[in-house]
């Protein structure tokens, strides 16, 4: 799922607007459209916070932010809340109003970014490859067996049920 975070520092209203915004459109639709359009996303959530408190969480630490920002209605994965709290702190640092899109994707956190290096593979050729014989010597134990055992030479406990 593709996922967009909108934060807002309104200076003049004195709030923080973060607006939770998630791609919805599945199945054959998605292939119908393959590049995501701004009318595609869905407004999931909004939360507004006191820029006072703001401030204090950030003097508080980043944990201490993450749990002002985090609502029962607004829980980001922990990787993704840590972005939205860098962005919060780095928008806080500056004067003025600012505004930030964080954009995240649901496959580059699931499958990692893709790897652009060639992965070189090695196949043995038959004539390098271990002989029958070579496995068997590895299958061998150790311990020979005796082959003079039969079932009826063999002593054994009675059960419980024998010894009376």
């Amino acid at each position: 799922m593709k996922q967009k975070y909108r934060i807002w520092k309104n200076i003049k209203g004195k709030e923080l607007v973060i607006q939770e915004y998630a791609v919805l459109i599945g199945g054959p639709r998605r292939k119908d459209f393959p590049g995501i359009q701004e009318d595609e996303f869905s407004l999931l959530s909004e939360q507004i916070y006191d820029v006072k408190a703001v401030k204090v969480s950030i003097s508080e630490g980043k944990s201490s932010l993450i749990s002002l920002l985090r609502t029962r209605h607004f829980f980001p994965i922990g990787q993704y809340m840590d972005k939205i709290a860098d962005t919060v702190m780095t928008m806080f640092a500056a004067k003025g109003e600012q505004s930030e899109n964080l954009l995240f994707d649901d496959k580059e956190f699931i499958y990692g970014n893709p790897i652009e290096e060639e992965i070189e593979v090695e196949i043995e050729d038959e004539d390098e490859a271990e002989s029958p014989d070579d496995l068997d010597d590895l299958l061998k134990d150790d311990i020979k067996i005796k082959e003079s055992v039969t079932p009826d030479s063999t002593d054994h406990e009675p059960f419980d049920e024998e010894k009376s």
